[in-house]
């Protein structure tokens, strides 16, 4: 089982490349949460595999929350345990993150990995540079290829250093808590075509539409940008974002 969470498509990507080569099935962490399914049972001698975007040094809120309430049943002893961050800018702490919320879960992963790929970041970072996203594609394409010959190997102790003090990626995360409020989000409604697609793809269902227009009807959600990226109209907009661009992954068909 390989666990999941993407919104533009990085993560998946990675998911269905490892699945590919150790044919794994891949479980998406939005469907879990939407059918309240809070149960992971790993039959015997299975690998489980968690591929993660780094959100502000760690984990992404909805990570978070669903491992306080999920309970984990891994049969036997004969798993091999691994955590895959994809990250744009730098990786931040999410490796010992990872390993540190799912250890209170009953999970210790054998390797931790990171890929680097785009920064879908779009209030900080460009997008509109077709060719520099590029690079950074075929740059995380290649540390991929690379991390699945570790997994099939089911290499143990890898891992890579945290990148910053724990008080600094505390206060990382703090402010991720703070900026994740949906009243920041904007909504052109004169570009707006009222197709729905922010709606069916949000992962908590923070999105509602209302005479064919969405409105955000919960205080926070995970801060994914999966509604502003893939607004086909870019009609969406958080904190100035679009004047960088959206980003999608090219490889990978997205849900809704």
């Amino acid at each position: 089982m390989i666990l999941y969470f993407s919104a533009t498509g990085t993560s998946k990507y990675v998911a269905e490349q490892i699945a590919k080569a150790t044919g794994e099935k891949i479980v998406p962490l939005k469907e879990l949460v939407r059918q309240e399914k809070y149960s992971l049972t790993v039959p015997e001698g299975e690998n489980f595999g968690v591929v993660m975007p780094t959100y502000w040094e760690g984990l992404p809120a909805i990570l978070l929350d669903y491992l306080q309430k999920v309970e984990t049943n891994l049969e036997g002893s004969n798993h091999y345990c691994f955590f895959v961050a994809t990250y744009g800018c730098d990786y931040g702490n999410i490796l010992s993150t990872a390993q540190k919320e799912f250890g209170k879960v009953g999970i210790s992963f054998d390797s931790l990995y990171a890929a680097r790929f785009v920064d879908n970041w779009s209030p900080m970072f460009y997008l509109k540079d077709a060719q520099r996203n590029r690079l950074a594609e075929e740059n995380g394409e290649a540390e991929t290829r690379a991390i699945i010959e570790q997994i099939m190997r089911r290499e143990k102790g890898h891992s890579l250093p945290d990148q910053m003090p724990g008080i600094m990626a505390a206060a990382a995360k703090a402010n991720y808590n703070r900026i994740r409020k949906t009243k920041n989000f904007r909504l052109d409604r004169e570009k707006c075509i009222g197709c729905g697609l922010c709606a069916r793809q949000c992962p908590l269902d923070a999105i509602v539409m209302q005479e064919g227009k969405p409105k955000w009807v919960k205080g926070k959600c995970t801060l994914c940008l999966g509604c502003f990226h893939r607004c086909p109209a870019a009609a969406i907009d958080y904190d100035g974002g679009l004047r960088n661009g959206q980003y999608v992954n090219r490889h990978v068909m997205l849900d809704d």
